[in-house]
């Protein structure tokens, strides 16, 4: 029989992720965009192996779509959220982290659970890019390899990113309105 956990992060728990993301961040400013992804693809890798727990299997499956996000030429994500979600994936290239990865049963939760804080904050960003894909496949299957494509994947782009734009802009105007906390992901890329 599963077992349901809960937990309940106040705004102190939240500033001081916020924070742990920051120092990660910070020591790995310096570090390439190519070689921090490269480091979250060889955890989710190591991950894999090692049979973790459904939760966190699942939280690493989010991971990849964000890296794979990425990847995508034809998704072009701009400058901006390019660096958010490079210092959002950051933390799953890091060799320390609050647990270590290597105690068995437990040692990928502390990942897991940033990994949930990240999905919050882009779940606006994954959700575009999983409407483009879907949208993208379907379109392949019925038109083929057509002459046009590079228009209609364009118009889908364009107005999906908007879509993301908007909703996270919303996102942010209501966490001000209600005095939440800010967002985990404060930092930029500057590489």
């Amino acid at each position: 029989m599963p077992l349901n956990v809960v937990l309940e992060l106040s705004d102190t728990d939240l500033k001081y992720f916020s924070r742990v993301l920051d120092t990660v961040w910070k020591e790995h400013a310096h570090i390439p965009e190519k070689e921090l992804i490269a480091g979250a693809r060889e955890l989710l890798k190591q991950a894999k192996k090692a049979k973790p727990p459904t939760y966190v299997a699942k939280q690493f499956e989010e991971i990849k779509l964000l890296i794979d996000l990425l990847a995508d030429k034809e998704w072009g994500v701009e400058a901006e959220d390019r660096r958010r979600i490079v210092a959002a994936i950051s933390y799953f290239s890091a060799k320390k982290d609050l647990i270590p990865d290597n105690i068995p049963g437990i040692g990928y939760l502390d990942d897991a659970l940033v990994a949930d804080l990240v999905i919050r904050e882009l779940k606006h960003d994954m959700e575009g890019y999983r409407d483009f894909a879907a949208f993208r496949e379907n379109e392949q299957k019925v038109r083929g390899k057509s002459v046009d494509r590079e228009d209609w994947i364009a118009a889908k782009r364009a107005g999906l990113m908007e879509r993301v734009r908007r909703r996270r802009e919303r996102m942010w105007e209501r966490r001000q309105q209600k005095g939440l906390t800010h967002p985990i992901l404060r930092f930029k890329y500057r590489g």
